[in-house]
């Protein structure tokens, strides 16, 4: 295999998600609820939720979509017996939700939750949690097709004032509907999420706002950052993160440093933490890359091989991809690198 025809790199994601997106909420976040987090509960800017030591409830397990998932803590009464208005109790809303195609749809979750939530604390707590899920359904029903009228952003991300301008309506179309469904819970459950986004359409407006030069946009910026509550500039700070690191790592491969050099520059910029991350992906990539190119020499002679029909050598090709990696996400990455580079050469 020429150097030509190298496999492409691997994406190095060397950072988990901020605490909060890099763009506002509809620019960059699907219409469902976000998926709870594998084998953690959700962060959010008020902290980490403490997973729950109740068992998961019958069925769920065998989802694909919660394996290895711990439950997150769920609904809990005060000493009257009513419910306690938490953070968590989305949380624990949303575990369910991320598996509803799994379980057949949102009708289909509804006995699962019930019985849950039944099960966890007594009455008037319970009712209160049931109805408090069926309005969360209602909102999230009434909110995520404006999700489909978000205005697209362009190749560099950016929106131009009327664009914003619709992105507001919606925000606030979206806030009005958590307050009219939820009214008990909407700050408790979106308020950090909801100031994020105003302060990130203030920088939308003043990046998309006429007559402004370069230096006067920077300045305008770093007058709003100054002025964000220290929560929000922590989670600005977070989001911007990780396209850093990645920033950093690409000038440096673009300028032939070597994988040592790298590590030793993030771990002075960023920490040790991120350089031995780096390191050990790197690693990884350097020996998946060596696996297969071993494997592309010895598919060029299989391909080459004289007597087998078109079906014979399909064949023997998967055999020969499924002994070379027998990990079958690595088959299935090295069978779309063949296909990328099969394309390469018939478009020369």
């Amino acid at each position: 295999m020429t150097s030509s025809e190298r496999a492409p790199r691997l994406g190095l994601a060397l950072l988990p998600a901020g605490a909060a997106a890099a763009a506002v909420y509809w620019v960059t976040t699907p219409s469902a609820p976000a998926p709870v987090p594998q084998r953690a509960a959700a962060v959010s800017a008020a902290g980490p939720a403490v997973p729950s030591a109740e068992p998961v409830p019958a069925g769920v397990a065998a989802w694909p979509s919660l394996s290895g998932v711990e439950i997150p803590a769920g609904p809990e009464a005060d000493a009257a017996g009513k419910l306690r208005l938490t953070r968590a109790l989305r949380t624990y809303f949303d575990y369910f939700l991320s598996a509803r195609q799994d379980a057949g749809g949102i009708e289909a979750l509804a006995p699962l939750v019930h019985e849950d939530i039944r099960r966890r604390v007594p009455q008037p707590a319970a009712a209160q949690a049931w109805q408090l899920w069926q309005r969360y359904q209602a909102c999230l029903a009434e909110i995520q097709p404006q999700a489909a009228r978000k205005p697209l952003a362009d190749a560099g991300g950016t929106l131009d004032a009327a664009q914003v301008q619709q992105l507001r309506a919606l925000l606030a179309q979206r806030n009005a509907a958590r307050q009219r469904w939820l009214p008990e819970v909407a700050q408790i459950w979106f308020g950090d999420e909801q100031a994020y986004d105003e302060a990130m359409l203030a920088r939308l407006e003043i990046a998309a706002q006429a007559g402004l030069d370069d230096a006067q946009r920077r300045q305008r910026l770093a007058e709003l950052d100054a002025a964000l509550p220290e929560p929000l500039r922590a989670a600005r700070a977070a989001s911007a993160r990780p396209q850093a690191i990645s920033a950093a790592i690409a000038e440096l491969q673009a300028a032939g440093r070597s994988a040592q050099d790298i590590g030793a520059a993030l771990a002075q910029t960023y920490g040790p933490e991120v350089a031995q991350r780096y390191q050990r992906q790197a690693q990884a990539e350097q020996a998946w890359q060596q696996r297969y190119d071993d494997y592309a020499a010895r598919r060029a002679q299989l391909e080459t091989f004289p007597g087998l029909s078109a079906q014979d050598r399909r064949q023997q090709l998967e055999i020969l991809r499924s002994t070379a990696f027998a990990n079958p996400s690595e088959a299935l990455q090295a069978e779309v690198v063949d296909q990328a580079m099969a394309a390469r050469r018939q478009a020369r």
